[in-house]
């Protein structure tokens, strides 16, 4: 398989390595146009999440995807190296139907990674990198997820950061009936961490950004303020979560330090981080990272369900695999049914000459003899993927002289 990555996560790299590699969604979208242009690829993705940052080529041969990485980030390929693991093939293969169901998340079987794999793909493919490979990888990827989210229970307690900042914040306070939270940030990961801080019994406020008042919404109980007023919302709060994708602090230790009552705690769920770290220095403040929420891996009672979830992941990527090889063969099989259809209208042609039909009538038939004839035999040939192996199919077609 012409498939290739290069990864760096929370298990080989802290908050400060990974925070150099993530991507905006516009970042995103340049280095996915420039690497497939610079190394001949047919296809690039990036996911880049707060745990890690993903970089996949499809047919890209040779190239090192490592290199082409930290050229589109400035970065020293040597240095950087440590932090990666590069993938191939079908390792790669598996790798990332693991990510897509949470087996590779710090926080064991968590859900959100599903929707952030997809999303993924979907935004490779609206910018027109993603290719056919990598888009039918990463839809599987998802589908094989969404299989083992419904038939095995990964983990019982922790369901994310999400749930881990709540978690966090009961163990400081005991409880947050009265306390006062605000969230900056109004995308999936702030919807969810003040779902359930609002759960919990916090009150809750969070900052919408002034052009997006109208075409934005916040979950039901919370209270929204603009983002330009967040320092004085913060005043009066006891602690802030923030949790936005700006490659730029919400939280700056100078503008914080004005104020004349500060938070006591600050929770700060972004890659790269939304809260300066100087931060943690002003009196009287704790700081929190994505990397201090804690982690929960597969303990002994999720062990027999992990090794179920591989069986499913298994069958899934042998199927895509199956895809894979058999793809090759898919211009021939057209080629073959081209021709049969061609032979059959040969064959047909003095029987229809004999029905003496008119000549509106007679090109409709010879159009459904053509259609119907290329059809069935392309049919036939490719039922044959369930029975054969890919190599045993491309011996069968160049037994048809149609595979040089």
């Amino acid at each position: 398989m012409d498939i290739v990555m290069a990864g760096i996560d929370h298990s080989k790299a802290g908050l400060e390595a990974r925070e150099r590699f993530s991507f905006t969604k516009s970042a995103a979208e340049a280095a996915m146009k420039q690497a497939g242009e610079e190394s001949g690829a047919d296809g690039c993705v990036i996911l880049s999440t707060c745990n890690r940052t993903e970089f996949w080529l499809s047919g890209a041969g040779e190239a090192d995807p490592l290199s082409i990485l930290c050229r589109l980030k400035g970065e020293d390929p040597e240095s950087a190296a440590p932090y990666f693991t590069v993938r191939k093939g079908e390792d790669a293969v598996r790798h990332l139907f693991r990510t897509a169901c949470g087996m590779n998340s710090r926080l064991f079987g968590e859900d959100q990674i599903i929707t952030q794999v997809g999303d993924a793909a979907d935004f490779a493919r609206e910018c027109g990198t993603g290719g056919p490979v990598l888009d039918t990888l990463f839809r599987t990827a998802v589908t094989a997820a969404k299989k083992v989210k419904t038939e095995v229970r990964l983990t019982a307690v922790h369901r994310g950061a999400a749930e881990s900042t709540a978690e966090l914040l009961k163990k400081e306070w005991g409880s947050l009936a009265g306390k006062r939270v605000l969230v900056i940030g109004n995308g999936a990961m702030g919807k969810l961490a003040a779902g359930k801080l609002l759960a919990a019994g916090a009150e809750v406020f969070m900052t919408l950004r002034q052009y997006k008042y109208g075409g934005a919404s916040v979950p039901e109980g919370c209270r929204a303020v603009s983002y330009e007023e967040r320092y004085r919302v913060m005043e009066e709060a006891d602690a802030v979560v923030s949790a936005t994708a700006s490659p730029h602090y919400t939280v700056h230790c100078e503008e914080a330090s004005k104020l004349p009552r500060l938070p006591g705690i600050f929770v700060d769920l972004a890659v790269p981080r939304d809260i300066e770290p100087a931060v943690a220095a002003l009196p009287g403040v704790r700081v929190w990272d994505i990397d201090q929420l804690g982690v929960s891996g597969p303990d002994a009672g999720n062990e027999e369900a992990a090794r179920q979830a591989e069986g499913i992941l298994e069958e899934y990527c042998g199927e895509f695999a199956k895809w894979y090889h058999f793809r090759g063969a898919a211009p021939y099989i057209q080629q073959i049914s081209r021709k049969a259809a061609e032979d059959m209208s040969r064959r047909m042609e003095k029987c229809v000459h004999t029905l003496n039909l008119p000549p509106e009538q007679r090109d409709k038939l010879w159009e459904q003899i053509d259609h119907h004839a290329e059809k069935t035999v392309a049919h036939l040939l490719f039922g044959l993927r369930e029975t054969l192996s890919p190599e045993l199919l491309r011996d069968c077609l160049k037994a048809l002289d149609m595979v040089e």
